[in-house]
């Protein structure tokens, strides 16, 4: 079977099953040690109490939340309460987590290794990303995914969907349909962020593959539709007057460009002008292209567009509830790969300036490595000087590579940099490193004047790209350092708020009440108590719209800002100036048992439990 190019794709054949195998099992474990395995804390939240209710419908009596719990359309955590009879909830989604590490690098491999013909720039491409402080944070324009320390429905079906990428590029029609039919019971909106894939590939293949793309549209049609019959009570086609005001005033991240910052947008901006360039260089250059990656790369910027459209000039309840902004979780990561991917092709095919092309193309590989993008912009100035002005850069490295003295110098540099790096929080520092490696590199490179004698492709070249990839790895994630450490040790804030819970649990009545700080929130998850006042409460809207009046009502007593988010270190500050009178009201007025409130705000009131980081007060009748 032709792709667009005119070539056979390539098979990973069964002699090499194994190494791709090995590659993925190295990726997941490089990046479950380098970023961990996070429990308890951020979206668990809100899904630990879920599960706990799921369990024990008894617990939260009284408790409107669990009309959202109720309504919360995805199977998974319906099967991780069911698994939790037989095993503790920590290890079933420690279970699920590196099941879905597994799939997601799989699925990069199998990306990856059918573009990039040799294994070791494959190797390297895979292990950047699986190592990349961007690609394990928030994205950009949608505060979503991609790789996750938090295990979710979210997380499991992201990986599923790389899968699902994979057989389309490939055009196997049927199982990639089969499988994201499949995803609606896992989590319905990136279900429909994969359908504008599906519509940009049929309009591509239907001359060619219209009885494969007729049968997976029916397969996938009859796997869908039951979920619109499970889930009919989270459709909604009236909201509550408010309703978009209320999801912005909670989180505005998912729905809204004007809540992130300028350099997430410049990070996410420059990331698509250099995906944009590099598929023109290549183009120029006559390499082999992959039009296919290309088209399922652009077919994510549709609902992004739309999203970031919708999201300034019409958001409606509806659109607000399917994030389509949050489609950037794969249009960031498929941007990343397309340039990766390209900038190897472009190294192997040694066009252009020697020097400069390896700079470009090392840039490129190592791109997910830098915190924040910032490589973006010098992989911006290498593309114009290699494609224009790339002879004085040439003349430089003749010029610098035949003093051995100065290479010496150089990788002293570079290791003492190294070194720095790994001790400093400061992205600029990391990025300033990968920038002198990747040129020290290119000196090493070069073992005379003559620009030929570089060998782009050599024992040399591999050995210092792998060495670079090690220990800039090393220096910019400490927890590298260690050899296996997957769970993220809690802060002693967080063992302080997980020993209230505790504490909770043991020590009052299954109806009772708690008045809790806004912020941290999931008080619910170990206690087993019903909370008052959560910040992450308005998680609920999302999946049950009438909460919007229940949510405000917590809210707006304890100060929360209505119109404009402030942080959570803001909504934590109100609240710890909050005056005792003031929380004991709002405890009688709405028949709350206990308050608690930071240990370093001084009440009248005698604790009943107390700890470095919070009290607890019993509430007089």
């Amino acid at each position: 079977m032709m792709n667009d190019t005119g070539e056979r794709p390539m098979r990973i054949h069964l002699a090499r099953v194994p190494r791709s195998a090995m590659l993925s099992l190295v990726a997941a474990y490089a990046n479950i040690v380098g970023y961990g395995f996070a429990y308890g804390t951020y979206n668990h939240e809100f899904d630990l109490p879920l599960v706990n209710w799921l369990r024990d419908p008894s617990l939260y009596p009284n408790d409107p939340i669990t009309k959202a719990f109720a309504r919360f359309p995805t199977i998974f955590w319906p099967i991780v309460a069911y698994l939790s009879h037989w095993m503790s909830t920590e290890r079933v989604i420690f279970l699920f987590f590196l099941l879905t590490k597994l799939l997601f690098f799989t699925a990069v491999v199998r990306l990856v290794g059918a573009r990039v013909k040799d294994e070791v720039l494959a190797a390297c491409i895979v292990l950047a990303v699986a190592l990349s402080p961007f690609l394990n944070d928030l994205t950009p324009l949608g505060a979503s995914n991609i790789l996750d320390a938090t295990q979710t429905h979210t997380s499991l079906t992201v990986a599923l969907l790389i899968w699902v990428g994979c057989f389309l590029l490939e055009g196997c029609w049927v199982p990639a349909a089969v499988l994201c039919g499949l995803t609606i019971y896992l989590d319905a909106l990136f279900y429909v962020f994969m359908l504008f894939v599906f519509a940009t590939f049929a309009v591509l293949d239907w001359r060619s593959r219209r009885p494969a793309i007729l049968l997976a549209g029916l397969l996938g049609a009859t796997i869908s539709v039951p979920w619109l019959l499970l889930s009919r009570t989270a459709i909604f086609l009236e909201y509550p007057k408010g309703y978009v005001e209320a999801l912005l005033a909670f989180y505005p991240f998912h729905l809204s460009l004007r809540s992130h910052e300028i350099y997430e947008l410049l990070s996410a901006a420059g990331l698509m002008l250099a995906a944009g360039l590099i598929v023109v260089a290549a183009r120029r250059t006559r390499v082999p292209r992959d039009t296919r990656l290309e088209r399922l790369t652009a077919s994510f910027l549709i609902p992004v567009f739309l999203g970031s459209l919708f999201g300034e000039f019409f958001l409606t309840p509806t659109l607000a509830r399917l994030q389509l902004l949050r489609a950037d979780s794969f249009l960031v990561l498929y941007l990343i790969l397309l340039i990766q991917i390209y900038g190897a092709i472009l190294l192997r095919a040694s066009t252009g300036s020697p020097a400069m092309t390896f700079l470009l193309a090392a840039l490129a590989i190592l791109m997910p490595l830098s915190d924040s993008l910032g490589l973006v912009w010098p992989f911006l100035i290498c593309v114009f000087f290699w494609a224009r002005h790339s002879e004085p850069f040439e003349n430089l490295c003749r010029t610098v590579a035949r003093s051995s003295r100065t290479r010496s110098m150089i990788l002293c540099a570079l290791l003492a940099g190294i070194v720095l790096a790994g001790k400093a929080d400061a992205d600029w520092i990391s990025t300033v490193v990968i920038l002198l490696l990747v040129l020290g590199a290119c000196l090493f490179v070069y073992r005379g004047a003559d620009r030929s004698s570089i060998i782009p492709m050599s024992r040399l070249m591999r050995a210092v790209s792998a060495l670079a990839l090690v220990m800039i790895a090393v220096g910019t994630v400490p927890s590298l350092q260690s050899f296996w450490r997957p769970t993220i040790a809690p802060t002693q804030l967080q063992r302080d708020w997980r020993a209230v819970q505790d504490w909770a649990k043991t020590n009052t009545p299954q109806d009772a009440m708690f008045l809790v700080p806004t912020y941290p929130g999931g008080f619910r998850a170990f206690s087993e108590r019903s909370s008052w006042g959560e910040w992450k409460d308005g998680q609920a809207m999302y999946h049950y719209p009438p909460f919007k009046d229940e949510y405000r009502r917590h809210m707006m007593p304890v100060g929360y800002s209505w119109g404009k988010w402030m942080g959570t270190k803001a909504i934590t500050e109100t609240y710890k100036h909050l005056p005792w009178n003031q929380l004991l009201a709002i405890a009688r007025q709405n028949h709350l048992s206990y308050i608690i409130q930071f240990r370093d705000v001084i009440c009248p009131a005698i604790p009943l439990f107390a700890n470095q980081g919070y009290a607890v007060y019993k509430v007089a009748n």
